[in-house]
């Protein structure tokens, strides 16, 4: 049975990115949001703690982690808020703010199969994503962060991104509800203390001053502020347990204190539910060109074996085709068409298990992440376009199972179009 689950902060936040911390580098740099990781590691270790387990037991780690978690989303003032998509460029001249979205491009060809081309590898049939042949050069403005669930939905089933009203700047996003600016950061100045002192640590003759950065989630301007949204599924003891949270404990790097809570089913399901008004727009789109075309946006980072590339869609062969990652997925099938995507990014991490390779817990090695908001433009060859999109509504498309169970590469569907 599914449950949901909300973290309200009381600290600020520690989510690292991957540079290095420590003697030669003492600012901690952060991420614009947890990764899918932090989450699942603090909720197992909270669950494991309430139980009095032994985390040396390799065998209640293991059920642990068969646990799977999907967030943590942004949520404020009850909604749910998704990163930006990697589809939507705005251009800003004045107080004026144009949106153009990114959309695949065909290839004009002539009979001797001279004209237009890109350096995508040819073997692929890859398209590339471009804005509308009509539309100059200019530089990017910034967009909000985070949109909430409504307004994604309003750009998901726009399928040439036409007429769509540009986010705003993310300095003037708080008097907005449907957008999130970047999440203030709080930095805190630290000094190592001698445990054999009790005072400053002089070792180095630099007293061993540091700094964190972390994520102010209080939100001040907002009545509310930011909670942190999550949906859990577990069997066995797990599954109680998880009906009945409601307690405080740590959440990220050193310990701030956060608190987690279980929230009622039927009003988070409705929430976190496929939406009425894609499955709509999928249905005429079908009916009114009598194609299936699915685009999928990543809402939480996406590990993948063959890099950008979902191991699920078959790398070797042209054009790229294959099954998303669904129990029943013998009649489905897609081809990837284009992408838009921003640069991978790394992610590690500290096991509190002991490691394959040693006798003891240590840092985990460091994996490329595809990042949220990345965008996959598919064309459904066979099966039914509805039936993905709602059974992959907020799901993982990772190929390991137990990145699915963490929550990385959860995603969202709509539909689009070739660009003029």
């Amino acid at each position: 049975m599914e449950t949901y689950l909300t973290i309200t902060p009381y600290d600020p936040i520690i989510a690292r990115d991957g540079r290095p911390f420590g003697f030669g580098q003492r600012r901690m740099h952060s991420l614009n949001w947890p990764y899918p990781s932090v989450l699942a590691g603090s909720l197992r270790t909270l669950i494991g703690k309430e139980m009095g387990a032994d985390f040396r037991d390799s065998e209640f780690l293991e059920d642990l982690k068969k646990i799977t978690i999907s967030g943590p989303l942004p949520l404020c003032s009850d909604k749910l808020f998704f990163p930006a998509p990697k589809d939507l460029i705005v251009r800003e001249d004045g107080n004026k703010r144009d949106a153009f979205a990114i959309r695949p491009m065909k290839l004009n060809k002539t009979p001797d199969d001279s004209g237009e081309g890109c350096d995508l590898p040819p073997k692929r049939d890859l398209l590339p994503a471009m804005l509308p042949m009509d539309i100059e050069d200019f530089k990017p403005a910034p967009v909000p962060l985070f949109w909430s669930a409504e307004m994604m939905i309003q750009w998901l089933k726009n399928p040439f991104g036409r007429n769509f009203q540009a986010p705003p700047d993310p300095e003037k996003a708080n008097s907005h509800t449907d957008f999130l600016p970047s999440i203030p950061r709080d930095s805190r100045v630290h000094v190592k203390i001698s445990p054999e002192l009790g005072s400053v640590d002089e070792s180095d003759g630099e007293g061993m001053l540091f700094m964190t950065v972390g994520l102010d989630l209080s939100q001040k301007e907002k009545p509310q502020g930011i909670k942190l949204a999550a949906r859990c599924e577990a069997e066995k003891n797990f599954g109680e347990k998880l009906k009945n949270i409601n307690s405080f404990g740590t959440f990220g790097g050193e310990r701030r204190l956060a608190h987690w809570k279980t929230e009622a089913h039927d009003k988070m399901q409705k929430i976190w539910s496929f939406p009425e008004e894609i499955k709509q727009a999928i249905e005429d789109q079908k009916e009114k060109t009598g194609r299936q075309l699915l685009r999928m946006i990543l809402v939480t980072p996406a590990i993948f074996s063959e890099g950008w590339l979902p191991g699920w869609i078959n790398c070797h062969d042209s054009p790229l085709v294959g099954s998303p990652p669904l129990e029943n997925r013998a009649n489905l099938e897609l081809r990837l068409i284009s992408a838009s995507i921003d640069r991978w990014k790394p992610i590690s991490g500290w096991s509190l298990e002991r490691l394959k390779d040693g006798p003891k817990p240590g840092p985990k090695a460091i994996r490329r992440v595809v990042p949220a908001g990345s965008v996959y433009f598919f064309e459904v060859l066979s099966g039914n376009a509805e039936d993905i999109a709602k059974k992959l509504w907020l799901r993982s498309v990772c190929d390991d199972d137990q990145d699915r169970r963490d929550g990385f590469g959860l995603a969202v569907w709509g539909i689009w179009d070739y660009a003029d």
